[in-house]
C-alpha cells in the first residue's frame, strides 16, 4: 500500500506502523479498539507475541500465510483473542477457520505433529485451553496414535504447569474423554511431582475432574490405595468401587438364576436333570456361592468400619474443641499452676487427712491432682504439646483407618482376580 500508515500498535516492545482499514476489516477486537484512537498496546491478558502478531498482520494484508505445526497453536489463540472469525467474501476464509481446518487435516491425524503442538500450547495457557481446547485435543490425538508407554515422555512437560493452569486442562480432558484412565495417570503424575508444592484444597479441585465411574477396575483399585490422592477422592473412589462390586454380584446372581430357569428339562423324570449336572459344575456353583457370601460380608464389614471411623472422627473433633477450650481458660485464669496452688492451699483447711482423702476419691474432676508437690503439675490434664500431637495425628489415624477398612475387601478382590 502506498498510502501513509495511520495506526501504531505496540506488542512486547515492538512497534508496528500499520493501516487501519485492513486490520479492522479482519479483526473485531481491533475494530473496537481503533475506532477512536490510532495507537494501541497489546498486553496481557492477550497472550500474543510480536512474532505471532506479525503473521496476523500478513494475513490482514492478504499475504499468503504459511501455517505449520509450530505456529498453528499461537495463530489459533490469536484468532480467538482478536476476534478474527469474519470473512470478507463468500470465497474467503477467516484466520480462525483457516487454522482450525489445518489442525483437523494435519494435526488431528498425526501423533508426532500433535506432540509438537502440545509443547507449544503449554506456554499459551490458559488461553490455549479456554479458547480452543488445544492441550486436551493434542493429548487425545496422542492417546489414539501412541501406545500408553509412549505418552510417558510427554508427561514431563506437564510438571512446569501451575496448579491453576493444570486444573483447567484437567477439566477440559474430563469433558472430552469418555474413559478417564489417561486423565487419572496424568493427574497422579502431576501430584507426585507437586505433592509438597500445592495445597490440599488444590489437590481436591484437580481430582474433582476425574470421574471414578469412568475408571477401569485396576486404576480404581489403585486410586483407593493411592497415598497421593486427597481423602475426599479416596472415599469417593472407594464408594464407586464398592458399588461396582455390588453390581457384579447381582449380575452374577441374575445370570445364574436365568440360566437355571431356561435350562432344558426332561419331561419324563425331573431327577434326570440333576443327574446330568457334572461334578465340575457343582463345584463351580458352590465356589460362586461362597465367593458371593464372602464379598457381601466384606462389604458389610467395610460399611461398618466406615461408620466407626466417622464416629471416631467426631470424637476427635470434640476432644480438640475441649482441649482448645481448656487452653483458653488456662490463659485467661493465669495458668493452671496458680489454680492448683490455690486449690492446694484451700484443701489444708480440712480437719484431717481422711477428709482430704474422701474429697480426692469422691471428686472425679479433681482425680488428676496430687498433693505431694511436683507431680501435680505432670498430672494436670493434657499439655499444649500433647494437643498439637493430637491434631497432627488425626489425619494419619483416619487414613490408616480407611486402609484397614478396605483390607478385607481388597484381599477378596485380589483372590478373585
Amino acid at each position: 500500500m502506498g498510502c501513509k500508515t495511520d495506526v501504531l500498535i505496540h506488542v512486547q516492545g515492538t512497534a508496528f506502523h500499520l493501516h487501519k482499514d485492513p486490520l479492522i476489516s479482519r479483526s473485531t477486537y481491533l475494530r473496537r479498539k481503533l475506532t477512536e484512537k490510532s495507537e494501541l498496546t497489546l498486553s496481557p491478558p492477550l497472550n500474543i507475541t510480536a512474532e505471532t502478531f506479525a503473521l496476523v498482520v500478513d494475513f490482514c494484508y492478504g499475504t499468503h500465510l504459511l501455517v505449520t505445526p509450530f505456529n498453528v497453536a499461537s495463530l489459533l489463540v490469536a484468532a480467538d483473542l482478536l476476534g478474527m472469525t469474519e470473512a470478507k467474501g463468500e470465497d474467503d476464509s477467516n484466520l480462525k477457520q483457516m487454522t482450525e481446518n489445518y489442525f483437523q487435516k494435519f494435526i488431528a491425524v498425526n501423533g508426532k505433529y500433535a506432540a509438537i503442538v502440545f509443547k507449544s500450547c503449554l506456554a499459551l495457557l490458559p488461553e490455549a485451553e479456554t479458547t480452543s481446547f488445544l492441550v486436551s485435543r493434542c493429548v487425545e490425538v496422542m492417546n489414539l496414535t501412541e501406545d500408553s508407554k509412549g505418552l510417558d515422555g510427554y508427561f514431563d512437560d506437564v510438571i512446569s504447569l501451575r496448579a491453576d493452569d493444570f486444573k483447567i486442562v484437567a477439566e477440559s480432558m474430563h469433558q472430552r474423554f469418555e474413559y478417564q484412565d489417561l486423565l487419572y495417570r496424568i493427574v497422579d503424575f502431576y501430584l507426585e511431582q507437586h505433592n509438597a508444592k500445592i495445597t490440599e484444597e488444590q489437590k481436591t479441585q484437580i481430582c474433582n475432574s476425574i470421574d471414578c465411574n469412568k475408571l477401569s477396575p485396576q486404576l480404581l483399585l489403585h486410586a483407593v490405595q493411592n497415598p497421593r490422592m486427597p481423602l475426599r477422592f479416596v472415599v469417593r473412589a472407594m464408594l464407586v468401587e464398592q458399588l461396582n462390586t455390588r453390581r457384579s454380584i447381582l449380575s452374577a446372581a441374575n445370570h445364574q438364576y436365568y440360566s437355571r430357569r431356561h435350562r432344558p428339562t426332561n419331561s419324563n423324570n425331573e431327577d434326570d436333570d440333576n443327574n446330568n449336572v457334572t461334578l465340575g459344575e457343582i463345584l463351580q456353583r458352590d465356589a460362586t456361592k461362597r465367593e458371593t457370601a464372602q464379598l457381601k460380608a466384606a462389604m458389610d464389614a467395610t460399611s461398618s468400619r466406615i461408620q466407626t471411623l466417622e464416629k471416631q472422627l467426631l470424637c476427635m473433633k470434640k476432644l480438640l474443641q475441649e482441649s482448645d477450650h481448656e487452653n483458653v481458660i488456662e490463659r485467661s485464669g493465669g495458668g493452671c499452676r496458680d489454680v492448683l496452688e490455690s486449690g492446694r492451699s484451700a484443701s489444708f483447711h480440712y480437719g484431717s487427712g481422711r477428709k482430704i482423702e474422701r474429697a480426692y476419691n469422691g471428686a472425679p474432676a479433681s482425680a488428676s491432682f496430687r498433693f505431694s508437690g511436683g507431680p501435680e503439675e505432670r498430672a494436670l490434664g493434657c499439655s499444649s504439646s500433647e494437643n498439637s500431637g493430637i491434631k497432627k495425628n488425626i489425619g494419619q489415624r483416619l487414613i490408616k483407618g480407611l486402609k484397614c477398612a478396605l483390607q478385607p475387601k481388597m484381599a477378596l478382590i485380589r483372590r478373585k482376580v
